[in-house]
């Protein structure tokens, strides 16, 4: 996106835009912002696109044909699926009528100049437009009274002056282009509006959430009628010693989390939480002290794979265990990874095997180390038909339930945050990250298919705990309480994790939909091969019948995703109004064990995609 023949105002290149290709352009910095390059319009779309009202102004390009020059900015919608809310606007007749002929059924409108001296009114009606974007100069009586007679709407640029501002919208100006926004504002309608959405909204009966991610950590306030009314992250610390080697530092997560939940008060002065969740990534764990709770071990992720020999040696028994715990063999699996810790040393008496998240709940509350059934499933240490510590699966790994944290329900009284600068807080739930997301997107005990994107792709559903699985599935409590210690359901899911070479990063999926769009505008493949694999999943857990997605998670902000996951499904998608159903879901848990009534809908309510 550039509005002159060369980016030399913006970067210092001095060559036309149209002598350079897309890399030489797009590597370039800025002068005034350094760390910041420029847009492709699938950039602005993915940043933009159903959030605001959006005009793509197309200028005359004497490289290219109007029909070429609409024929991609056709292209860039339909990259992000064809969003709503979008004009395109031109100064050029033959501009326009391409417009028409590419793109029918989004509005188009007139860009007039101060010094144009055609009839805006007459070009309009050639060009079917439904808009008149004039210079604010030439804004006057007869053609705002021309403008009303022929129902065309009218915005006018550029105006950085209040009276002038307050002048068009008398004359009946829809609407105004400003190049400062917050000052405008201001002047025109007060300080409280100018400042209006900036800080959090005080929740009636807020609970509070600590979401342990992959890739981030997140803390929020959930009212349980409005959803997520303060938010603040943090990236999760993260170390790679070696090739295949994912850690996590426990006291630098610990110190990431206390900031936060400090952040989080302070945002919201006088509120204290009526309940504490906590959800964490399910395969991470670590050796640590039972009684004084300091790590003996680096957090071992999930991802890491130090494990694969340990697998490798129980490949003759892997049938029999699996058969027990109801899992495939993995390296992922915390007992594979505690193993692979321990080494050939022996257990010491005062040592705990712990998911992370287990052992953050412990440090911030004081509480003893405890795991709930979808944390322990991950462990490769449940019997899934008993229901408690297996003592074969504990043999396979020579390991003893003194080294296992307490086994409880999900929804349990499990202790008290100290919260910052107010009183003690309830701690009521202890659940997995994608249970979690389940739940906040469909319900604690709704039956539907269920897309969570976020550092990875996870295919979901309720189901029964012995039902076969797809092609790399896998399957978990989805959750339990004191009054239901028997899972309500069992999750079966199937992740589907972006290669870490030359595919989508975690960064690309869980944070950066301008990324995303840049890649697939210029032709990776590799988002359209992640969102086929993602569609296989969802149709191995559908069954013959097509279901409609419920779609959440971070991928929801990436426009260009979405428009890929519904081309490869080829069903209908729902994508979440709030998508953060990690957070939603654990508040509705720790909201039920506090006994707080929930009245959000799930995932905050629902749009299809592409949007009708």
């Amino acid at each position: 996106m550039l509005h002159d023949e060369s980016p030399k105002r913006l970067t210092g290149q001095r060559a036309p835009a149209a002598e350079q290709t897309a890399r030489e352009l797009l590597d370039a910095p800025l002068r005034a912002e350094p760390d910041e390059r420029l847009l492709l319009l699938d950039e602005a779309l993915a940043l933009l696109a159903g959030r605001t009202l959006l005009d793509i102004e197309v200028k005359p390009d004497p490289g290219a044909s109007p029909d070429e020059l609409a024929a991609r900015v056709a292209a860039a919608l339909a990259r992000a699926g064809d969003p709503p809310a979008v004009v395109v606007t031109s100064e050029s007749e033959e501009i326009l009528a391409a417009l028409a002929r590419a793109l029918p059924g989004v509005p188009r409108g007139l860009v007039f100049r101060t010094f144009d001296r055609r009839d805006p009114l007459a070009v309009a009606r050639r060009t079917l437009c439904s808009l008149l974007v004039p210079s604010a100069r030439r804004v006057g009586e007869k053609l705002a009274a021309a403008a009303r007679e022929a129902n065309l709407g009218v915005w006018a640029y550029t105006v950085n002056d209040a009276a002038e501002a307050r002048r068009l919208f008398a004359l009946g100006c829809h609407a105004l282009f400003t190049d400062d926004w917050p000052r405008l504002q201001g002047e025109l309608f007060g300080a409280e509006a100018a400042g209006s959405g900036a800080g959090a909204r005080a929740a009636r009966t807020p609970v509070a959430v600590l979401d342990l991610g992959s890739s981030s950590l997140k803390a929020a306030l959930v009212d349980p009628a409005e959803g997520v009314v303060a938010s603040v992250s943090a990236p999760t610390p993260t170390a790679f010693p070696a090739p295949g080697r994912v850690e996590h530092d426990p006291r630098q997560v610990e110190a990431a989390a206390r900031a936060l939940l400090e952040r989080l008060a302070d945002g919201a002065p006088g509120v204290t939480p009526a309940a504490f969740g906590l959800a964490s990534q399910r395969s991470t764990g670590l050796w640590a002290n039972r009684s004084t709770l300091d790590p003996l071990t680096p957090a071992v992720s999930w991802r890491d794979r130090r494990g694969a020999e340990l697998v490798a040696g129980l490949s003759s028994s892997a049938a029999e265990l699996e058969s027990i715990a109801l899992l495939p063999l993995d390296p992922a699996w915390t007992a594979v990874k505690g193993r692979a810790l321990l080494g050939p040393r022996k257990l010491g008496w005062d040592e705990v095997l712990a998911p992370l998240g287990s052992w953050l709940g412990s440090v911030l509350t004081g509480a003893i180390p405890r795991v709930d059934p979808t944390l322990a499933n991950r462990m490769f240490l449940v019997d899934a038909y008993r229901g408690g510590w297996s003592p074969d699966l504990l043999a396979a790994f020579g390991l003893a339930t003194r080294v296992l944290p307490r086994l409880v329900p999900t929804v349990d009284d499990h202790g008290a945050l100290p919260w910052p600068g107010g009183g003690p807080v309830p701690w009521t739930a202890l659940v997995g990250d994608q249970q979690a997301a389940y739940v906040g997107a469909v319900g604690p005990l709704a039956e539907r298919l269920v897309l969570n994107v976020g550092t990875a792709g996870f295919a979901m559903r309720a189901g029964r705990r012995d039902e076969p699985l797809p092609p790399g599935g896998r399957r978990a409590p989805l959750w339990t309480s004191r009054a239901r210690p028997e899972p309500a359901a069992w999750l079966i899911e199937v992740p589907v994790v972006p290669p870490a070479e030359g595919g989508l990063t975690a960064r690309t999926v869980d944070g950066s939909a301008r990324e995303l769009a840049r890649r697939v505008a210029l032709g990776d493949g590799a988002p359209a091969a992640f969102a086929r694999r993602v569609a296989e999943a969802l149709r191995a857990l559908s069954g013959p019948a097509q279901q409609t997605v419920a779609v959440t998670g971070g991928g929801v902000a990436s426009p260009q995703l979405l428009a890929l996951l519904a081309e490869a499904f080829g069903g209908p998608l729902a994508v979440a109004k709030q998508p953060e159903a990690t957070l939603l879901g654990t508040a509705r848990l720790a909201a039920a064990g506090a006994k707080v009534p929930w009245a959000l809908r799930p995932g905050g309510g629902y749009a299809p995609f592409p949007a009708d």
